[in-house]
């Protein structure tokens, strides 16, 4: 059975790969809106930029705070990880 770490490490992981793709889809929007090329949707090409250097920025960053937490690096309540 697994631990609540290593829960805790798989779904952190999972939701920031999910984060990155959503940021470089949006870098793509913000990087064609600027050729000149159609946007889909609502979406506001500047506004586009901005959000997806946040998440290329703050996503390995959560990811590295939770995987410390899942590892016992940083005491929290859960079981950490073990080898």
């Amino acid at each position: 059975m697994m631990s609540t770490g290593a829960i805790l490490f798989g779904v952190i992981t999972l939701v920031t790969v999910a984060d990155l793709m959503v940021a470089l889809y949006l870098r793509g929007v913000a990087a064609r809106a600027g050729n000149g090329e159609p946007v889909p949707g609502n979406i506001d090409p500047d506004n586009a930029g901005k959000f997806s250097t946040i998440f290329l920025v703050m996503a390995p960053l959560i990811w590295l705070a939770v995987t410390l937490v899942a590892f016992g690096v940083i005491p929290s309540g859960i079981d950490p990880i073990k080898f």
